[in-house]
């Protein structure tokens, strides 16, 4: 899936940019208006050292590897009221090893937020990811990916707090379609402010995922259950 990668990054600020112009020059919604619309963004670059665990340990020497790295993101966000705000965000990242040619990557992703209350307790939360991953000399292991997430927030009282949280995915290889699969997730929160020093969050999550029939591989699904506490001394 050879594209010319830089060029479609170039594209994705542009529409950032192009999208916070839009937005300052016509009149936003008026719960917005005592709101400023601000743009952020990061520029990182760096190495790392990376041990591969497939490796044997009898090939020492060959088992540590360095990659070199950089990362940039730009964001425009709008504040629409407390706790009520959407945002568009381009990022781009690039890995590059020293050994490990086959693991070179650019990926470069889109992301959208919009999060606004349905009324005083209840609130909504929608998120699109989109995703391009290319493997500069392992062009079989390219793909693409769109994620779509709802949560809805609903604040039960003072002590107690529930999430639901719904997810899509997919995911499609363009040199080898075989491997495309479609990922469901259904996770369940549960919020409870225990005393004035205690609070605990248990989580339910399920997984699914479909593979593509001519994978040859079986579906898979799975399930999870979390308990998170933060106790104040």
């Amino acid at each position: 899936m050879k594209k010319n990668t830089i060029t479609i990054f170039a594209l994705l600020l542009n529409l950032i940019l192009i999208f916070s112009i839009f937005c300052g020059l016509f009149t936003v919604p008026a719960a917005a208006r005592n709101y400023q619309p601000e743009i952020s963004g990061s520029f990182e670059s760096g190495d790392k050292l990376y041990t591969d665990p497939g490796i044997l340990e009898e090939d020492e020497e060959d088992t540590v590897d360095y990659y070199q790295y950089d990362k940039q993101w730009l964001r425009y966000k709008q504040q629409l009221a407390p706790g009520e705000y959407y945002y568009l965000k381009g990022q781009r990242q690039q890995r590059i090893y020293e050994h490990s040619q086959t693991y070179d990557n650019l990926n470069l992703e889109l992301e959208g937020n919009y999060t606004f209350y349905l009324t005083e307790r209840l609130r909504n939360r929608f998120k699109l990811l989109l995703r391009d991953k290319d493997y500069l000399e392992s062009e079989t292991k390219d793909y693409q990916l769109a994620r779509l997430q709802y949560t809805l927030q609903f604040d039960f009282s003072e002590k107690h707090d529930y999430e639901i949280l719904v997810q899509k995915q997919w995911t499609e290889y363009e040199l080898s379609p075989e491997n495309d699969y479609r990922l469901n997730r259904l996770s369940l929160k549960w919020g409870w402010n225990f005393s004035e020093n205690l609070d605990l969050d248990t989580r339910l999550q399920f997984d699914q995922q479909l593979n593509n029939q001519k994978s040859g591989r079986t579906d898979k699904s799975g399930r999870k259950l979390s308990l998170h506490f933060k106790y104040k001394l």
